[in-house]
């Protein structure tokens, strides 16, 4: 699966593109989760282990956060984190999305 992210904030931007796999039991489980958010958190991590997307709630608050963390064989290590207090209208827009992925399994 393709993942884009553009974040604009605080005068700079960070634009991020990467192909990641889900694992089809977590993916649902994600999806499952989105709908009960305000009673716990959604959390979907890619099979490396290199990319997770949170959904929860912070002092009674709506947030996401995405981090991205991976090494090289050299042992340069590349990592970028952003995690934002979300409205209520955004909050129901990134669950449709996940809701209305076609899932091919």
């Amino acid at each position: 699966m393709q993942v884009i992210i553009d974040v604009q904030q605080f005068g700079h931007r960070l634009e991020y593109h990467a192909n990641v796999w889900f694992d089809c039991a977590v993916w649902d489980a994600f999806v499952a989760v989105i709908n009960s958010i305000g009673k716990g958190e959604a959390k979907l991590v890619d099979m490396g282990g290199h990319f997770t997307l949170w959904l929860g709630e912070v002092s009674g608050k709506s947030v996401i956060s995405w981090e991205l963390k991976k090494a090289d064989v050299t042992g340069a290590v590349t990592t970028a984190a952003f995690r934002s207090p979300i409205d209520e209208d955004t909050l129901a827009h990134v669950k449709e999305q996940f809701m209305q992925f076609n899932r091919w399994w």
